[in-house]
């Protein structure tokens, strides 16, 4: 009997680790996606400020508690028309442009 029993705990305790596992990469997924909405709605303002012909860079700096996040987030299709350099000084500063094609 306690054979059933050691291999019935032993089940539970996959399940709950699979459980925990799969709660934390939808909490992830989560965060993700609303640093990513967060991060449209501020590169539509520096798409404004991009807009004056005045302006050629946008620096912004990076929190260190996001800049995974942003490095990730950099190589998405969203922000694919923008020009976006890391500083060689500063690795949490970037320089962000309009990207030009040359045909």
């Amino acid at each position: 009997m306690s054979r059933v029993s050691d291999v019935i705990a032993s089940k539970h305790k996959i399940e709950n680790a699979r459980r925990n596992k799969r709660n934390r990469e939808m909490t992830n997924l989560r965060n993700m996606s609303e640093y990513k909405a967060r991060l449209f709605d501020e590169m539509q303002k520096i798409e404004v400020m991009l807009s004056d012909p005045d302006i050629d860079a946008v620096v912004i700096t990076i929190p260190d508690d996001q800049f995974s996040r942003f490095s990730a987030s950099i190589y998405s299709p969203e922000m694919s028309a923008y020009d976006i350099r890391q500083d060689n000084i500063k690795a949490n500063v970037f320089y962000i442009r309009h990207k030009f094609v040359s045909i």
